[in-house]
């Protein structure tokens, strides 16, 4: 299954750097989009996706749930659950 996971943050939020290690740890392939340092449009996405607000980090699924300053935790079981 060819499926990401989408994840809005940047390397100034420790929250944000955990959830990236955590992802890479348990071997999760997905997007990083750096609303600090990537494309200009990242921003206003996750605007759109945080009721307004930049909040890192911010996950999106392929399903198009979106999670806002998740638990890392949370996040590996839900991906658990949709990508078998």
């Amino acid at each position: 299954m060819d499926i990401k996971l989408i994840v809005y943050g940047h390397h100034y939020c420790p929250d944000a750097r955990y959830m990236d290690a955590y992802l890479r740890q348990k071997g999760i392939d997905y997007e990083w989009r750096d609303i600090a340092a990537g494309n200009p449009g990242f921003q206003q996405e996750l605007r759109l996706l945080a009721r307004g607000y930049l909040s890192v980090p911010t996950v999106v699924f392929p399903d198009g749930e979106v999670l806002v300053e998740p638990n890392p935790k949370d996040v590996v079981d839900r991906w658990a659950r949709i990508a078998k």
